[in-house]
């Protein structure tokens, strides 16, 4: 085997065990619990100031029921905690800003704001890993 293709191997297997390394480490440093909470807010701004207001919240209670409320202006658009893309393309239409939080049971953890694909990509009573970063989080897929 050529020298050249022999580097080439190391630094590929290097690479490899880099990035499981760093995926290691992300399972390892996130907060795993139970997703009891998925929320959506947007923030509009007019004359009287800035307000946030609430588009989509349920929380997993702990009978295993649901308390579901959505804002009349979005019924039959997010119901399942799920935003399609129409629907988040009009939110940003409407408001300033738009987040997407993510709560789970977990000892100290809070209710972080996520991407609209890791929202989605989530259910309540699964279990999910996040990656706390400020304010905001990452969904690790777990091992």
């Amino acid at each position: 085997m050529s020298r050249s293709r022999r580097t080439l191997l190391k630094v590929a297997a290097g690479v490899g065990a880099t990035v499981v390394a760093g995926y290691t480490g992300s399972v390892a440093a996130s907060r795993s619990g139970r997703v009891v909470v998925k929320h959506v807010s947007g923030r509009r701004v007019d004359g009287d100031g800035s307000r946030l207001v609430d588009v989509y919240h349920a929380e997993l209670n702990r009978d295993g029921t649901v308390d579901r409320r959505v804002h009349g202006d979005y019924r039959g658009r997010a119901e399942e905690g799920v935003v399609p893309t129409d629907l988040h393309r009009d939110l940003h239409d409407r408001f300033v800003s738009v987040r997407y939080y993510l709560g789970h049971d977990c000892p100290g953890c809070s209710t972080p704001a996520v991407s609209r694909r890791e929202f989605n990509g989530v259910a309540l009573g699964e279990s999910a890993h996040l990656l706390y970063y400020g304010d905001r989080a990452t969904v690790v897929p777990g091992p």
